[in-house]
């Protein structure tokens, strides 16, 4: 009885292990979802309450496209890139309207701070987030006292994941990270993983969306946000 609770202890280890192991080799599509915490001045600590706190990425190899949604659901930002030509689009509907951007090759993505100057540097440092294994890289810039790290990992089967959005020096999909848009530091923490079939996937560009400038772009979203 003994010898056999042991072996079947030992067969869900061995289990675990092939697992976790086949999860980074062959997974190439799914849905992250992500927490959104918020760092700004006095001035705009109100609209905390009503900007998005989650985001869900969608992706395979080939696209993939971020969903943001807020002021109670009056507002929705989504950005679609495509890693092989490395280019991105950027939707914006609100009440009433819906407005695209297309970016030009190798653009950053529409409304959030491109972080040009930033300096990676990369640690041994790793720690697992949603079974997966993820390295730290340290975010440095030259003409800031700021810093602060960000987790990425390379156990999903993509290429150029970063190719539109400011790490593009990372090669991985990240996990935690910060961006900045208009008045705000956006903290974001994957905490969720889902698989996804073709059915849930939607790269196409939707029909009736008014064409923008960037300019234009940014200083509409600018307006919901002031």
């Amino acid at each position: 009885m003994i010898r056999t609770i042991a072996g079947c202890f030992l067969c869900l280890l061995i289990a675990a292990g092939c697992s976790t192991k086949d999860k980074g080799e062959n997974i190439n599509q799914g849905r992250l979802e992500y927490r959104i915490t918020y760092e700004t001045d006095s001035a705009h600590r109100k609209l905390v309450d009503l900007l998005p706190h989650r985001m869900k990425l969608i992706f395979n190899q080939d696209s993939a496209v971020n969903i943001m949604e807020g002021f109670m659901g009056m507002y929705k930002l989504n950005s679609i890139t495509y890693f092989r030509p490395k280019k991105c689009i950027t939707l914006l509907r609100v009440p009433k309207y819906s407005f695209l951007y297309t970016g030009k090759k190798g653009e950053p993505m529409c409304c959030f701070d491109p972080l040009d100057n930033m300096i990676v540097q990369r640690t041994d440092e790793t720690k697992e987030i949603l079974g997966f294994h993820c390295r730290k890289a340290d975010i440095s810039f030259p003409d800031s006292d700021y810093t602060y790290s960000v987790y990425y990992t390379n156990d999903f089967n993509i290429k150029n994941p970063n190719s539109t959005n400011p790490y593009k020096k990372i090669e991985g999909v990240l996990m935690e990270f910060e961006l900045n848009m208009y008045y705000f530091r956006l903290h974001f923490s994957a905490d969720k993983f889902l698989p996804v079939t073709k059915n849930d996937m939607n790269f196409s560009i939707p029909k009736n969306y008014k064409e923008l400038s960037r300019d234009q772009m940014c200083r509409l979203l600018g307006r919901y946000l002031e």
